[in-house]
């Protein structure tokens, strides 16, 4: 497997190796569920296995009968990585601590007692050398390997955290007292003044090292570190604490997750389901069917024992006099509800948060520095506010004062700064811009893991062409708050970014005052090519991956370009371009909240061949034809329904009679890590399926007939709540006439809407029913035109409009 084996020198030595010499090598169980695409860590590790060479040629190379020939690059990182793996995994039977056959027999289901382990220097020492040489990176080798174990000790220590490792680790947590065992400092303490009982500990004290560079630091980059992981492992063995966490997702109601405090979420659906895992105090709250929240902003709240004014409580105990002071309810599940209350629960007032300690925090971070574009730059908080202040070059800056701290005035802000509080210091490098993503880095979408949002919509079109048609509605150049949002959306979803923390970025990104939905700009993304919205197939949690650069040639002499392009990328663009003889076209969207469009004059065919080979990036994928609809009329045998569309607002409620009734449906099954499915219910029709939330709506709406968007003057206007294009559409629809759709405020109300050209607009009305607006000033033998049975179908442009007219349909044809 090359794409295996390219992938474990990317992630566990050409990564860390540009931040240093490499002393040990993490390989975690989550890193192999990410990297195979599966959930289940027993299926990973037989693709793990799977992916090594056969059991003779794996027998050859630790013997050494195989050696790596110098000059030549590695084709067994995978077998030193495997053999890391299997000494640290959290599937590793206690008590097996023999490496030939308790590890590596046990795995690999074969007898390698008193077996030669010859090969395994040969291939480190190789690698060493290759990484020196072609990468200009350290591997740091032990030195000091007993005689017993020499063949296999620097494989023995290379690994962290083994079990040598964690019988210090519990030495130390047995000598710290429990409320202190997550505290970093009073850690680095006891592991600095405790005496390692073996001298083989290269890994650990490499991990260790790491650990404190990223505690001095400041914020919690700390956390990241494999150490840290390791000794919240052991500590979790004696302590349960993890929280709860509630945030708001899509479509208005609630999701429940237990976070552990290295932000590690599991979903669960009931806050029982988190007992054995949360602290005490907690757990009885939750058993009492109350519990206080705290909000985190954006959506977000942890519980705590503290009374607050948001609870999370069982629906049973909403009842009599504690009406009266509800202000608002939403449904977590169909026992359970999240309510906001007016002033005071039980004679008590909502507290003031808790002091943090003193760093920067909620930044974006861009490699080793942070992106610097308000309001999505970093903030410094602490517990004496009074006391903070922020220099840079030595002289201080004024700040704005901000609810958790301070904050970066409006702008752009670059350079090295430096936060003082006392006698404590913070310093932070800020940066203006994303760095541009090399395909290396960049996670790809893979169909054998992840769903689209579009579904079965995914790479199709409502036509195939590829032709520029004109539209000439009034184009605006994207407005400040757009560009920062991009940046750092496109910083964050290069390795996947999950749904919920993408809507915070917008939220923070988004200004105060009258502004679009954080879901219309989100979705704006997506339509731009920018991203890609998915949906894991193995758990029921929505992930967005960021899409490839890629172009399309329309016409003879224009190149569009496909994909994301922030600064970093424009600028290449530009740079191509100038070198090559092309000039840069820049098209704006239909309002300030568009993204533009780049595309590429060139004069001839050799000054484009040109262009394509300095920007190094490939063809769009020839995409098919579209369909309305793919019926999927199994059954849902095991699934139980958890909420129904509300048509009018466009959320899934968790209040609802049956299924029995016209609707939409999400379905859930539970003891599964299957997604959700979403079940169209219509009288006189066959019930169908789907994954897709934003196609089960369209899809819904579309078997139910009626027009689904409104066309005036050359826009295309949804006309039912939560009903929108798949993005494959959309991103065609931009294609042909150079603007992205996005959210318009009209007559006071924010919509989001799609640019059309009058060809577009025709196979668009093929799929789904589009109506025209009334009320616009037509002309007579147009409406004359359109109303003829002989013409249905067509399309006219009406100059007084200034907009193309569909003629209408038939209701409830197609």
């Amino acid at each position: 497997m090359k794409d295996f084996e390219t992938e474990c020198i990317e992630r566990y030595f050409l990564g860390p190796g540009s931040a240093g010499p490499i002393g040990s090598v993490y390989v975690a169980d989550q890193d192999l569920l990410d990297i195979f695409g599966v959930s289940d860590l027993d299926e990973a590790r037989r693709m793990l296995i799977r992916s090594l060479p056969h059991i003779d040629i794996l027998k050859a190379r630790l013997s050494g009968d195989i050696a790596p020939r110098k000059g030549n690059a590695p084709d067994y990182v995978r077998i030193l990585v495997f053999l890391c793996w299997m000494q640290t995994t959290d599937t590793r039977v206690p008590g097996d601590r023999d490496f030939r056959d308790d590890l590596l027999g046990k795995q690999l289901n074969e007898y390698f007692t008193g077996a030669s382990m010859n090969g395994l220097d040969l291939m480190w020492k190789h690698l060493r050398d290759f990484l020196r040489t072609d990468h200009s990176i350290e591997l740091v080798l032990p030195e000091t390997v007993p005689a017993h174990i020499n063949r296999i000790g620097r494989t023995l220590q290379m690994a962290f955290p083994t079990w040598r490792h964690k019988v210090e680790l519990r030495r130390a947590r047995d000598l710290i007292p429990a409320e202190q065992l997550l505290e970093p400092l009073t850690v680095t303490n006891k592991i600095q003044t405790s005496k390692m009982r073996s001298d083989t500990m290269q890994s650990f004290v490499y991990n260790f090292a790491k650990f404190e560079v990223a505690r001095r630091r400041g914020v919690r980059e700390y956390m990241e570190t494999p150490f840290w992981k390791a000794w919240y492992s052991i500590v979790a063995e004696q302590a349960a604490l993890e929280e709860i966490e509630i945030a708001e997702s899509a479509f208005g109601e609630h999701e429940m997750f237990r976070v552990s405090p290295l932000g590690e979420r599991v979903a669960i659906f009931t806050p029982e389901d988190a007992l054995r895992y949360i602290p005490k105090p907690i757990g009885k709250l939750v058993r009492n069917g109350i519990v206080f929240l705290d909000s985190l902003g954006f959506g977000k709240y942890r519980a705590m024992a503290s009374p607050s004014n948001i609870l999370l409580m069982k629906r049973s105990k909403l009842t009599g006099d504690s009406l009266e002071a509800v202000r608002s309810v939403a449904g977590l599940n169909g026992e359970w509800v999240v309510a906001r209350f007016r002033n005071r629960i039980e004679g008590q007032t909502q507290p003031v948060g808790s002091s943090r300690e003193f760093g920067w925090r909620d930044g974006i971070r861009v490699g080793g520095a942070y992106l610097g574009r308000t309001p999505l730059a970093p903030v410094i908080s602490g517990p004496l506010p009074a006391s903070m202040r922020v220099e840079r070059n030595g002289k201080p800056i004024a700040m704005d004062q901000h609810e958790s701290g301070l904050a970066f005035p409006a702008g752009v802000h670059t350079g090295l700064f430096v936060a003082r509080s006392l006698r404590e210091t913070r310093e932070i490098l800020l940066v203006p811009r994303a760095n541009e993503v090399g395909e290396m880095r960049r996670l790809a979408f893979d169909h054998t893991r992840e769903i689209s949002e579009d579904e079965f919509h995914h790479g199709t079109v409502p036509e195939v062409v590829s032709t520029i048609e004109d539209w000439h509605g009034t184009r605006t150049p994207p407005c400040d708050e757009l560009l920062t949002i991009a940046e750092a959306l496109y910083e964050r979803t290069a390795r996947g970014l999950s749904f919920s923390e993408a809507i915070e970025i917008i939220l923070r990104g988004l200004p105060q005052g009258d502004r679009p939905s954080e879901w219309d700009i989100l979705r704006s993304f997506a339509d731009a090519g920018w991203l890609e919205m998915t949906l894991l197939r193995h758990y029921p949690v929505r992930r967005i991956l960021q899409n490839p650069l890629a172009y399309e040639l329309a016409g003879k002499d224009l190149v569009r370009i496909n994909g994301p392009v922030p600064f970093a990328v424009a600028e290449r663009i530009k740079a191509a371009a100038g070198a090559s003889g092309a000039v840069v076209e820049v098209w704006n969207g239909m309002s300030e909240w568009a993204l533009p469009r780049y595309a590429v004059r060139c004069a001839d065919e050799r000054i484009r061949g040109e262009f394509i080979l300095r920007m190094s990036i490939t063809p769009l994928p020839t995409p098919q034809g579209a369909r309305s609809d793919v019926p999927d009329t199994d059954g849902v045998h095991g699934y139980t329904a958890i909420g129904k569309l509300e048509e009018e607002r466009g959320f899934f409620s968790v209040r609802f009679d049956g299924v029995e009734s016209d609707g939409l449906y999400r379905l859930e099954r539970k003891e599964s890590r299957n997604p959700f499915l979403y079940r169209s219910v219509i009288a006189g029709k066959p019930a169908q399926n789907y994954v897709s939330p934003s196609v089960a709506i369209l899809a819904h709406h579309l078997r139910a007939c009626g027009a689904l968007f409104l066309h005036e003057r050359g826009f295309l206007i949804p006309n039912r709540s939560r009903v929108l294009l798949p993005s494959a559409w959309a991103r065609w629809a931009s294609d042909r006439i150079l603007c992205n759709p996005a959210p318009i405020l009209s007559e006071g109300v924010w919509r989001y809407q799609y640019a059309v050209g009058g060809s577009s607009l025709s196979s668009i009305a093929r799929l789904v029913p589009v109506a025209e607006q009334t009320g616009a000033a037509t002309t007579r033998w147009i409406d004359r035109f359109i109303s003829s049975a002989s013409n249905r179908g067509r399309a006219i442009h009406d100059s007084r409009s200034r907009s193309t007219r569909l003629t209408r349909r038939i209701a409830g044809k197609r």
